[in-house]
């Protein structure tokens, strides 16, 4: 008998653990020289897959050290940082695992610089380098600026932004 009130036990916790699980969450933040906030207390702009999928988004073909020719697709970095009121030069990203690199925004803009939320039209997965990687259009980069140093930038599990 206190078997079956086990399995009843577990089963209720596993339901209620998918109700609770957060359909739309957070995926990304950005904070630091913003004009607009979701989060006043925390003084943050917080990113939904939706908000990010209701940008424009935009497609990159190309192959990094990591990934065969693939299609990347997602908002223009510039997109979001014009939504939430940046007033920085410069951004620093971090990622999961708080590797964080910082680039100029100037950067970013000329080279149309997206955060792709897909690739091959399949929604990045954290286990797939998701839920953002930072992709350039690498076969539109200039030769000299291909390799090891723009690699760097190719931040994957994106889920911070800073604005300085």
């Amino acid at each position: 008998m206190s078997h079956r009130w086990f399995g009843v036990f577990f089963g209720v916790l596993l339901l209620s653990g998918m109700v609770c699980a957060e359909p739309d969450p957070v995926i990304l933040t950005v904070s630091g020289s913003i004009a607009k906030l979701t989060n006043k207390k925390s003084r943050i702009y917080e990113f939904r897959e939706s908000d990010l999928r209701a940008l424009k988004q935009h497609s990159i073909v190309t192959k990094t050290s990591w990934t065969p020719e693939s299609t990347f697709s997602g908002p223009l970095i510039d997109d979001v940082l014009k939504t939430v009121g940046a007033s920085g030069s410069r951004v620093k990203l971090f990622a999961l695992n708080d590797y964080a690199y910082t680039l100029n925004r100037d950067e970013l803009e000329k080279y149309n610089v997206i955060l792709a939320r897909s690739i091959n039209n399949k929604r990045l997965e954290i286990k797939d380098r998701g839920p953002l990687w930072l992709m350039y259009p690498l076969p539109d980069m200039p030769a000299a600026e291909r390799g090891p140093l723009l690699d760097a930038k190719l931040i994957w599990q994106v889920n911070r932004i800073v604005v300085y």
